[in-house]
C-alpha cells in the first residue's frame, strides 16, 4: 500500500506492537526460567525479578503514551462524541489534564530521579533511575501531546478526535 499502512496498521503503531511482543515473551521466559531454576534445581535467577519490573515499567509507559496519542486512553468516550460546546469543553479538559499530570510526572519524577537515581538496584547493580526516567520521558511527551490537543482545538481542528 502506498500510504505507509499494512493490515490496517502505521508502521509506528506496528513499531510500539513489536516492542510490546519483544518485552512480553522476555518477561515470560525470564519468569519460567525462573521458576523451573527455583522448583526444579533449587536455585533462581537472582537478577530476573529486577530485569522483569524493568521491562514492565517500560511497556507501561510506551502503552499508556501511544494511547494518549491515539486517543485512546480512559475516559469518558460517550461524553466526548456529544457534538458542540460541550465536546469542545471535554477536549479542552482532557489537553489541560494532559498538561498538568504529565508536568507533576516530569518535573517531580524528574527531582525524586536526581535525589535517589545513584542507588544501585541488589541484584543487577544497576541504577534505580532506569526505572524513573522512562517516566519522566513520558510526562514530558504528555504536555507535548496535551498543548498539541489544545493548540488543535484553538485551530479549530479535531485533535485526534474519533469518530
Amino acid at each position: 500500500m502506498s500510504n505507509g499502512k499494512s493490515g490496517g496498521m502505521s508502521a509506528g503503531r506496528r513499531l510500539e506492537v513489536a516492542v510490546y511482543s519483544v518485552l512480553g515473551v522476555a518477561m515470560t521466559l525470564l519468569m519460567f526460567g525462573n521458576s523451573v531454576m527455583r522448583y526444579v534445581f533449587g536455585s533462581s535467577i537472582v537478577w530476573s525479578e529486577e530485569i522483569i519490573r524493568l521491562f514492565f515499567v517500560l511497556a507501561m509507559f510506551i502503552a499508556i503514551t501511544g494511547g494518549f496519542i491515539r486517543n485512546e486512553h480512559i475516559g469518558f468516550d460517550s461524553l466526548s462524541r456529544i457534538p458542540g460546546a460541550f465536546n469542545t469543553i471535554h477536549r479542552v479538559a482532557t489537553g489541560l489534564c494532559l498538561i498538568v499530570v504529565g508536568g507533576m510526572l516530569a518535573f517531580y519524577g524528574g527531582r525524586f530521579t536526581l535525589m535517589t537515581g545513584d542507588v544501585p538496584l541488589p541484584a543487577t547493580n544497576l541504577s534505580t533511575s532506569l526505572f524513573m526516567w522512562p517516566g519522566v520521558v513520558a510526562g514530558a511527551v504528555w504536555v507535548a501531546i496535551g498543548a498539541w490537543h489544545l493548540v488543535t482545538i484553538l485551530a479549530g481542528r479535531s485533535a485526534g478526535r474519533r469518530p
